[in-house]
């Protein structure tokens, strides 16, 4: 009974042995188990850390590539802040030196992305508008670019189309000048072709006569009656001829009369009228504008608007163009005024230099002294017309020389003062100013003297001798034109 008893405690002793085996096998391998899934677990965190890290680095790297292309993400202003996130990225302790040196190249290509950023926005053009209160983004660049090359372009229309304008008024212009002066060649041919009749008819007769007054001396004394009677009867005739020869004289020159008169009546007629005054702010408005041809810095005399003669009367003030606004319009500021005799509405503006849409040409003859001081002012005067829409066409400088020529449509020959008998070439000057003067009589050009010119240019009454300075306008720029005579050739000339 024992015995069996000692066997059961003995079966039941190796199945606790066995369980117990059994159990601590089965807790070494869960223990084991549950370690190397908490290895994996943490490298897992690990890497899903990394992951997060990269990949927060290519968004940061997407949204500054998005902020300076513009409008596509977050602005400008967030872009130090991303850089400053990149840079901490990259001093993770959990990545990886290549995982480190990855998002360092990702930092460095940014930075160079920047630095070309940086250079392109310098391109940003300052233009009218509020395109600088854009920001500044590759975008916006582009916008800014094309804008102000449309604003260029539209500039560029506004000029081209300008100067077609330009061109076309100059060529209509030119045409209807080409056609006077061919209307003025056929009449002036017309003229010489009945001159030279006159001259052929007046010949013939001459030889006619003659011919029988040597026919009527070689007769027989039997018809020395008849030789007394025709030799009296051609001496009558011959001084009915005279007597129309001189009656075609007095008619020439009463002609030339009446044509000095018509010209001198023409050309001192009034340029234009003061529409409108306003004291306060010295202006003066004219009924003279583009269309006219007028322009900016020409200055004209005023003369009260119930003058009927423009030598005689003096001009009560003075007044210079500054802007042209209208077809029939202009500005003008006053340069010299009487406060006891004011500009008016409806007064008269003048200038011999100028008339509306044509350069008045003039010839200068003899010496200009404008300020006394002694010394030739002809250059200064020559500026002085071209500046005020005139045209130098003929004059003589101080050594005598002739430049330029004086012709029919000369309008007026300025006389200057006569040379001192005793100065270096006066003989030269002398045959020069007789030569030009004689050219104007030929061509019945009116002739006026330097004080009358200066009156009608309003460059009357200045001091003795004037400063060049602001109010006597640009006086000094040179002209060019095909008819008129360049500064640079008077010059030239002169030495």
């Amino acid at each position: 009974m024992a015995a069996r008893e000692n066997q059961g405690y003995l079966i039941a002793v190796i199945i606790l042995v066995l369980l117990t085996l059994v159990l601590a096998l089965t807790t070494f391998l869960g223990v084991s188990r549950m370690n190397e899934n908490a290895a994996k677990l943490k490298e897992t965190e690990q890497r899903l850390t990394v992951q997060k890290n990269t990949s927060e680095a290519y968004q940061i790297e997407a949204q500054v590539l998005r902020a300076y292309v513009g409008e596509l993400g977050p602005s400008l202003a967030e872009v130090p802040s991303m850089f400053d996130r990149l840079d901490g990225l990259s001093l993770n302790s959990q990545l990886t030196d290549a995982q480190k040196a990855s998002i360092g190249d990702m930092l460095t290509n940014l930075k160079e992305v920047r630095g070309e950023y940086d250079k392109d926005m310098k391109l940003f053009i300052a233009s009218d508008g509020g395109d600088q209160a854009q920001e500044q983004t590759w975008r916006n660049l582009v916008r800014n670019l094309n804008a102000v090359l449309s604003k260029a372009h539209n500039k560029e229309t506004v000029l081209r189309n300008d100067m077609t304008r330009i061109q076309t008024q100059a060529n209509t212009d030119v045409a209807k000048m080409t056609e006077k002066v061919t209307e003025l060649q056929g009449s002036l041919t017309t003229a010489q072709d009945a001159m030279a009749k006159d001259r052929t008819d007046y010949k013939s007769k001459e030889q006619a006569l003659q011919t029988s007054l040597d026919s009527a001396k070689a007769q027989n004394e039997s018809v020395n009656r008849q030789f007394q009677n025709y030799a009296q009867t051609a001496t009558a005739e011959q001084k009915t001829l005279k007597n129309n020869i001189a009656g075609l004289e007095r008619d020439k020159g009463a002609m030339k009369i009446k044509l000095d008169r018509y010209e001198q009546e023409n050309f001192d007629l009034h340029d234009g009228r003061v529409v409108r005054v306003a004291h306060k702010i010295d202006r003066v408005y004219l009924d003279l504008g583009k269309a006219d041809g007028l322009r900016p810095n020409l200055s004209f005399a005023v003369y009260p608007q119930t003058s009927t003669d423009f030598q005689k009367d003096e001009f009560k003030a003075m007044i210079e163009v500054t802007r042209i606004t209208g077809d029939h319009q202009s500005e003008a500021r006053i340069t010299l005024e009487d406060p006891t005799n004011p500009i008016l509405p409806k007064d008269f503006v003048l200038t011999a230099t100028w008339d509306p849409g044509y350069s008045v040409p003039i010839a200068l003859i003899g010496l200009f002294d404008l300020d006394g001081d002694g010394s030739s002012d002809r250059l200064r005067l020559v500026q002085m017309i071209e500046n005020n829409g005139g045209r130098v066409v003929a004059m003589n400088n101080e050594q005598g020389k002739v430049i330029g020529k004086i012709d029919a449509s000369t309008r007026y020959a300025v006389m200057g003062q006569s040379p001192d008998p005793s100065a270096e070439f006066s003989g030269a000057l002398y045959t020069a100013i007789n030569e030009l003067t004689d050219q104007a009589k030929n061509n019945t050009v009116q002739q006026i003297d330097q004080r009358k010119l200066l009156n009608w240019m309003g460059r009357h009454n200045n001091a003795t001798v004037q400063q060049l300075g602001e109010q006597m306008g640009n006086e000094f720029r040179q002209r060019q034109g095909t008819n008129q005579l360049k500064t640079e050739d008077m010059k030239s000339s002169d030495r």
